[in-house]
């Protein structure tokens, strides 16, 4: 691990003061875009932003989501626990959250926003990240293209405008390769059929029975369309934007925080992390998989903090004038060292559960089977069982939603199957230099070395964090319901 490819400079034992990434001032009096700040990821980085550096200011990309509008969005995300940290702790919170402005935008249509705003993000900004992305597996192509690659060229073209504009931070996926054992730091603009502006213009002239038939031969050996549209994302931003100050950011599966903003926050279930609600809501879920696979898995505030110091890092390469730099550096988030098999994994989480008794049953409830029929099989008693479940309830009046949660589960489970049966090599030369050249005071800020971390006291508070989050969803539930006449 940890060799340097195609996009990464030699990695120097002994670096001089000058050329150490000095993340503080970088961020110090800087005005941050930011998409996607509503989202799990976002609302972190947009939580480090405000507590541990003195940014000007952030605004944030928000849509309009039914009745309510981004101002709305914006207020209702800053009165949500994940800011309790800087209420409580900070004597100046109210400035500090006071910084984060909403920006209506729409990516559907161009220009993403309107003319005012254009000329104010313009004039202000000058670092972006952007993070929004739909990351629905079973998503149709076109969709899929239309948020994660339309989007970012749209929001790419906007920043082109920028007079003072430091670095770009294009958040992607480690898989966006995965039909490669072996992942460099580097961009691989293989897209099939012609590339992605052929596949969009065809696609474009079929009914949508046509479209949902073809999906399959486009993807090919990739597994979803999520993965392939972030793939081509990627390819578009080499051929369009190389000459931005922009970099490519690549994390793995992401799972709750480690120790920011309090250890075992998470506030969704997407991925690895919602495969263990099952666990803490006492049912018993085998899912199909191989055992020994060691998945690559970052804690959130581990991936702020890569992407933060991966924003410094693009400026300076922007800037250095040294011969071997590509245009588009690309960041694989990953460490080999300390990853951990399936296997280990439902031993490390079951460890979270303070009675001795829970740990053991939950060795034999939750597993990970290399044979598909024992996990059907349960699946099976466990619809069955939450049918009768929910006919009992209905008797007394009550809704039930037993098959409604054994169906996502179910879902989650199937659209993540393929990322339990394979395994994969990388590179990562890029994150191993931008962790040796952070200053010390940096290095205590931005803890992202995925090599240091002690899985066993990450997952005390991985069960917790759910079980908190689960509690928080029920209670969301309760206000929303129309209370009786």
């Amino acid at each position: 691990m940890g060799t340097v490819g195609e996009d990464s400079l030699a990695l120097d034992p002994v670096r001089p003061a000058a050329n150490l990434l000095q993340v503080g001032e970088f961020y110090r009096n800087a005005t941050v875009l930011v998409t996607g700040g509503t989202g799990f990821i976002g609302k972190v980085l947009v939580e480090k932003l405000l507590r541990c550096f003195e940014v000007r200011k952030i605004f944030l990309l928000i849509r309009r989501k039914g009745n309510v509008g981004p101002a709305e969005r914006l207020q209702r995300m800053l009165e949500g626990p994940i800011f309790n940290t800087i209420r409580s702790a900070l004597p100046d919170a109210g400035e500090r959250l006071a910084k984060v402005v909403a920006i209506e935008t729409t990516f559907e249509q161009t220009p993403i926003v309107d003319e005012i705003d254009r000329i104010k993000l313009c004039n202000e900004v000058q670092i972006v990240f952007h993070v929004m992305a739909s990351i629905r597996f079973d998503e149709a192509l076109t969709d899929a293209f239309a948020m994660n690659v339309t989007s970012a060229q749209r929001l790419y073209r906007l920043s082109g405008g920028m007079s003072n504009l430091r670095a770009i931070v294009h958040v992607s996926t480690f898989y966006s390769n995965c039909n490669r054992s072996h992942i460099e730091e580097r961009i691989y603009d293989d897209v099939p059929f012609g590339g992605l502006d052929h596949i969009r213009h065809f696609l474009g002239k079929l009914s949508g029975d046509e479209k949902h038939r073809l999906t399959k031969l486009i993807l090919g050996d990739m597994p979803n369309s999520y993965v392939f549209s972030k793939k081509c994302a990627e390819g578009m931003v080499a051929r369009e934007f190389s000459d931005l100050p922009i970099g490519i950011f690549r994390p793995p599966i992401v799972i709750s925080g480690y120790r920011e903003p309090v250890p075992g926050w998470v506030d969704c279930f997407h991925g690895a992390t919602g495969c263990w609600v099952p666990l803490v809501l006492g049912k018993t879920w085998w899912f199909y998989g191989d055992p020994k696979v060691k998945p690559f898995m970052s804690p959130v505030d581990h991936t702020v903090a890569g992407m933060l110091t991966a924003a410094c890092d693009i400026y300076q390469r922007k800037n250095s004038i040294l011969p071997l730099e590509k245009p588009v550096p690309v960041y694989n988030f990953t460490f080999e060292k300390n990853a951990f098999s399936y296997a280990e994994y439902v031993e490390l989480v079951s460890s979270g559960f303070s009675n001795p008794l829970h740990r053991w049953m939950s060795l034999i409830k939750f597993r990970i089977s290399p044979w598909r029929i024992f996990p059907q099989i349960l699946l099976w008693l466990s619809m069955l069982q939450a049918r009768i479940a929910d006919e009992i309830l209905a008797w007394f009046g009550k809704r039930g939603s037993n098959v409604k949660i054994c169906s996502a589960i179910n879902n989650l489970s199937k659209a993540v199957e393929y990322f339990r049966l394979h395994m994969w090599s990388a590179d990562n030369g890029n994150v191993r230099r931008m962790l040796s050249m952070l200053s010390p005071e940096d290095a205590q800020l931005l803890e992202f070395d995925g090599d240091r971390i002690d899985w066993r006291d990450y997952h005390k508070h991985f069960i917790e964090g759910i079980s908190m989050e689960l509690m928080r969803k029920n209670q969301r539930r309760r206000q929303q319901r129309p209370k009786a006449a």
